[in-house]
């Protein structure tokens, strides 16, 4: 079976790069024929490594490099751009003829055009954002006439969207709201990327909480910071690492810094080892105003460790069965979380026996499991 994968880039340290990358290589060690077409990957190495059967092709179409340009520049090369896409992607196709096409909602404005050029494909849209994050007519008030602008764009989106053979989305409260458009959808959560054999279900505590993901708006690490400043001094031996980057890390130093916290919270880059990063921890904190699924909060559950997380949406209360293997915090209520944050702090045999949970909740999450659910589709045509 041939399947093409289709990303903007494959070059960030991030959850979507891992949970494809392991997607991608447990199809090719099945003996699948796997494609990965990037588009904007430019000269950047991959992120994570790829089964060697698999076959990597870059467009070399980076639609990102127009924002320098001004507007009537701009759209001349859009145009021609979009064209080139087309005509590259067009050739790969008919020459591989694969069986499927799959994409992500990152790639929505090219959606489109993969579908012109899917020969006899089937096609598969996968989302790894929640639904109100991809619809743009909700960031303007009522009266603002770009709203209006944004709800013909959101409706085009939409109906090309219900042209996908199947749109899969990562929980089922965000399945609901694209249903709600008419578009066929399925629900399938991501894969944990590891699932350790055995953990230290009595190792010594290191007071240390763990949060992970990129560091903008998305993340919520204000509010994690603004949270730990609440009880720090209470618990001098406590400290918070956070693992990412992005556009907000001069911000999110200096307000470090000016909560009096520096090495009490501490910004570390990506790491591919992030697993020995979560057995080294006691509990993470997932702090996001919204997420598409959550995946960190089933990789520190896989490793043993509880998490404490805002309800946001979607995803955490799919994933968390609150004070038993995590806990729940309304969203956004930085207090709130602070007090569960002191909570986990100050009752170790709890947090233990919560982290011994959650590995248990975590497991379903396998990516054994998970990719089970992906090759019956493959097999009985989406059906």
């Amino acid at each position: 079976m041939k399947i093409i994968y289709i990303l903007k880039s494959f070059a960030q340290l991030a959850g979507t790069e891992r949970v494809m990358a392991d997607k991608i290589n447990y199809l090719a060690q099945k003996g699948y024929s796997i494609t990965l077409i990037t588009y904007e990957q430019g000269v950047h190495p991959l992120a994570y490594k790829l089964h060697p059967t698999v076959k990597h092709i870059d467009l070399e179409t980076r639609f990102f490099t127009l924002q320098k340009h001004s507007l009537l520049t701009r759209s001349f090369y859009y145009i021609k751009l979009k064209r080139l896409f087309r005509k590259k992607l067009q050739g790969i196709v008919n020459e591989q003829k694969p069986d499927y096409i799959v994409t992500t909602t990152y790639s929505l404005k090219v959606a489109k055009d993969i579908l012109r050029a899917k020969y006899n494909a089937k096609t598969i849209m996968e989302s790894h954002i929640n639904h109100d994050s991809l619809i743009k007519h909700y960031e303007f008030k009522k009266k603002d006439i770009n709203r209006y602008f944004f709800l013909v764009y959101d409706k085009i989106n939409k109906n090309t969207l219900k042209k996908y053979d199947l749109f899969v989305s990562l929980t089922e409260k965000d399945a609901t709201q694209w249903r709600m458009s008419g578009i066929k959808t399925k629900v399938i959560p991501n894969p944990v990327t590891n699932y350790p054999k055995e953990i230290n279900t009595n190792k010594k505590s290191n007071n240390r909480i763990i949060a992970v993901g990129r560091l903008n708006h998305q993340k919520g690490f204000d509010k994690l910071i603004e949270a730990f400043s609440l009880i720090s001094s209470k618990y001098p031996e406590w400290r918070i690492d956070i693992y990412g980057q992005g556009e907000l890390e001069r911000e999110l130093n200096s307000q470090i810094i000016q909560k009096r916290l520096e090495g009490r919270v501490v910004i570390n880059q990506p790491t591919k080892d992030i697993y020995i990063e979560y057995l080294n921890s006691d509990f993470l904190v997932l702090s996001s105003n919204f997420e598409g699924f959550g995946l960190v909060l089933i990789e520190a559950m896989a490793c043993g460790i509880p998490v404490v997380s805002f309800d946001c949406p979607y995803g955490p209360n799919e994933i968390i069965t609150d004070m038993k293997d995590g806990i729940l915090v309304k969203n956004g209520n930085v207090n709130q979380l602070s007090e569960k944050m002191e909570w986990m702090i100050t009752h170790k045999v709890e947090r233990t026996e919560m982290g011994i949970q959650a590995r248990v909740s975590a497991k379903k999450y396998e990516i054994k499991y998970i990719m089970s659910i992906w090759e019956e589709l493959f097999k009985n045509k989406l059906k």
